[in-house]
């Protein structure tokens, strides 16, 4: 049983096999507001559930997530049938933004849509996401989303991109778009909205749903290990357990009050609902590293140098969990937060 009022998962759930079950592919599919058919709870515990199982799947089911919100949120008609025919057949989406001085822009422009080139990397899910949303940098400076047919086009995927301390499973590696030749069907909304606010910055609620699930399943292995290990009534231990007890639950409460935030923007949305739902997501980000932080040292510290071999499950979910924990300009969110606080507007 996980720490607190969390979901019971499988922990033997694997990303191939996750893919073919439940609702895994179609809990992500969203109204043309981008809110999520099965709400925003539902939409957080999937993502606890997904991370608390493997962090990795959990990567490329968050970014699975927002392709189709994205999607709902600013395509037209014909690509919302489209992706929902795509998600039943079991297609999965994923978003690549990040990139280097290569990234990826627009080469010529035709009567049919446009030709790119450049590379993305960290694109998580390289080899089996079946639709990527891609940015794409246009001519004039701006940026321009598009929905990428994987399955259709030719990409070079360099794989010796991704040598890293964790996540390895998520595949993120660095995928070349050269020669590809979009159609303006491809093409996703209107120049400069994918960093629109509040979706953009908000956003940020979905992987913080999924570094809480895999901080709960490591504090819920780690009290499996103290009873296997019959060190469950030592007084240090105990000490150690019951801060990671409390550091899980910390992030859940985090982790909800972003689904709180989320709901009451989108049941009315406004300035002061945004900005609210801003902070909170802001501040959610640095308590719940925090948390995982707190948790891996006394695990770590906990569990001991027998315990880090790889026949127990602390190793790999460490270093997955210290790797997913390195979300960009967290320090920015710090700034943020204490501005906001400092108005009317605090945190309460």
């Amino acid at each position: 049983m996980l720490v607190g009022n969390t979901l019971r998962v499988n922990v033997r759930w694997r990303p191939a096999e996750a893919l073919a079950i439940d609702d895994a592919l179609s809990s992500g599919l969203a109204d043309a507001g981008g809110v999520p058919r099965s709400g925003r709870l539902h939409e957080h515990d999937r993502l606890r559930a997904a991370g608390a199982a493997d962090l990795a799947w959990g990567r490329l089911y968050e970014g699975h997530v927002n392709a189709l919100q994205l999607i709902a949120r600013l395509g037209t008609e014909r690509q919302r049938l489209r992706a929902e025919d795509d998600v039943a057949h079991g297609r999965l989406f994923g978003v690549w933004n990040t990139q280097a001085a290569d990234g990826v822009h627009v080469t010529t422009v035709d009567s049919h849509g446009v030709a790119i080139a450049g590379r993305k990397t960290f694109a998580s899910g390289a080899g089996r996401v079946a639709r990527a949303v891609i940015s794409v940098g246009c001519p004039d400076g701006s940026a321009q989303l598009a929905i990428v047919p994987m399955d259709r086009v030719h990409t070079t995927i360099d794989r010796s991109f991704w040598r890293p301390y964790g996540m390895e499973d998520s595949d993120s590696f660095a995928v070349d778009f050269a020669g590809v030749h979009l159609e303006a069907d491809d093409l996703l909304g209107g120049a400069g909205d994918y960093d629109r606010s509040p979706w953009f910055t908000a956003g940020a609620s979905r992987f913080v749903a999924v570094q809480t699930g895999g901080v709960e399943q490591l504090v819920a292995d780690f009290g499996a290990f103290l009873r296997r290990r019959g060190a469950h009534e030592d007084p240090i231990q105990l000490t150690r357990f019951g801060e990671c007890v409390i550091a899980a639950r910390t992030a859940l409460l985090w982790t909800h009050a972003c689904v709180g935030a989320w709901m009451r923007y989108d049941e009315a949305p406004g300035e002061i609902v945004e900005a609210e739902l801003l902070v909170t997501v802001d501040a959610a980000r640095s308590a719940v590293e925090r948390s995982a932080l707190d948790v891996a040292e006394r695990v770590e510290r906990g569990a001991g140098a027998r315990g880090l071999l790889e026949s127990e499950p602390f190793a790999r979910r460490l270093r997955d969990l210290r790797m997913y924990l390195r979300q960009p300009a967290i320090d920015a969110t710090l700034l943020r937060v204490a501005s906001s606080s400092l108005t009317p507007r605090a945190i309460t």
